[in-house]
């Protein structure tokens, strides 16, 4: 990939499923900092020291399940329903404001086409600080696909040839 960036093939070079962990294990040996870095992220799963560790370089964090892929949970929690009927809005779309507002970039997934408008239409609207603080406060810190399990390297590294 920095081949190919140097020879101008690429503008840019993004990563995923990096966690802290392995962004120092890693990161560190690369001639060029990645653009970005997807990652599951909501509003449940809010990434807050890999985020801190990525503003050091400038490097964005996009998330994956920004949606909390369908968690009722989420989707159905007081505040976010709260919020939707403040605002006269889904809670997709509150989810997707508080996750834009906090500088992530999010491309939330659907084929529906009227879900497809609705998350657009997240810019009219601004969440209050008080609204994000409340937002922030419901980060579990808990994702549902752990990059460091037991045996997902060793996937990983059968799946694609890595030259050394």
């Amino acid at each position: 990939m920095e081949e190919a960036k140097e020879a101008g093939q690429i503008k840019s070079i993004g990563v995923s499923n990096m966690t802290p962990k392995i962004w120092n294990q890693y990161v560190p040996q690369f001639k060029t900092k990645p653009a970005v870095n997807q990652v599951e992220c909501n509003p449940f799963c809010q990434q807050r020291e890999l985020r801190q560790i990525l503003d050091k370089d400038d490097v964005k964090l996009e998330c994956y399940y920004p949606l909390g892929h369908g968690n009722t949970d989420l989707l159905g929690h007081p505040l976010v329903t709260s919020l939707a009927q403040k605002y006269n809005k889904d809670a997709g779309q509150i989810l997707l404001r508080f996750e834009t507002q906090d500088g992530l970039i999010v491309l939330p997934k659907s084929t529906n086409p009227q879900r497809i408008q609705g998350n657009i239409q997240i810019f009219d609207f601004q969440l209050t600080e008080q609204e994000m603080e409340a937002m922030r406060a419901l980060d579990t810190g808990k994702t549902t696909h752990d990059p460091e399990a037991d045996g997902v390297e060793d996937m990983l590294r059968n799946a694609f040839v890595i030259e050394d």
